[in-house]
């Protein structure tokens, strides 16, 4: 809702003779049906009712401002300016839904800063708006697409340690290229797993693995218990 106003709460009298109040009012950015297609229009003075559940049209302002609406079994349609169109259809328990549903602004919101002193830095905006970079926040700047930041112009800042933190990567280990091993089966690396959480088909919960140390072949064997291992060494 734009241009949001609050006043003294107003009593507005529903169909069930239940009673709710409006605190505010706005104009709000709609996509609606009308004569060329759908189209974005502005609802202006729309009250503010927070414990309405569904948003309600008013007939008489519509006719007040636009022109006759005409309601029929199948719809409701709007008129103006000798073009009638159908602006809703209708629903059960005698309503009316409108064909329009609400635009979302295209503005970035932030916070308001306040209280400092000289206007707020870029450098604080940009930690502000996830470590934006200089040339976004400029764009949001000169475009004036942010609510609420109050700096007419963007300067550059210095650098930032967290996006230096972020960007850095580690330095792979040196791989070892020395051969360990000069033949086959001299050295094996041996490991034992479980036992798990789920069994095989055949009730085994462990297994035991055995990779030659200069080809990198691998035998693997799944075992029931780890009482098995020594027997497998043997093999």
């Amino acid at each position: 809702m734009r241009n949001y106003k609050g006043f003294d709460a107003v009593d507005v009298h529903l169909a069930d003779d239940g009673i709710v109040q409006a605190i505010g009012s706005g104009d709000i950015v709609m996509s609606m049906k009308t004569p060329q297609g759908m189209k974005k229009g502005v609802l202006t003075n729309v009250w503010h009712i927070p414990k309405l559940s569904r948003n309600l049209f008013s007939v008489g302002r519509f006719t007040k401002d636009v022109g006759p609406v005409t309601f029929t079994k199948d719809g409701c349609y709007g008129e103006a300016k000798g073009t009638k169109w159908k602006i809703g259809a209708r629903e059960g328990k005698g309503l009316f839904k409108l064909q329009m549903t609400p635009v979302e602004p295209e503005q970035a919101n932030a916070a308001k800063s306040s209280g400092c002193q000289g206007g707020t830095k870029s450098y604080l905006w940009h930690l502000r708006l996830g470590h934006i970079g200089h040339d976004g926040l400029n764009c949001i700047v000169t475009k004036n697409i942010g609510i609420g930041i109050d700096i007419s112009s963007v300067k550059k800042w210095d650098v930032c340690e967290g996006c230096a933190l972020g960007k850095q990567t580690r330095v792979r280990f040196q791989s070892n290229t020395t051969a360990r091993t000069s033949k086959l089966l001299e050295v094996i690396h041996s490991d034992v797993c479980g036992p798990m959480s789920m069994a095989t088909f055949s009730g085994k919960r462990y297994f035991v693995t055995f990779i030659d140390d200069k080809s990198r072949y691998c035998v693997v064997y799944l075992l029931k218990s780890k009482s098995e291992v020594l027997k497998r060494q043997r093999l």
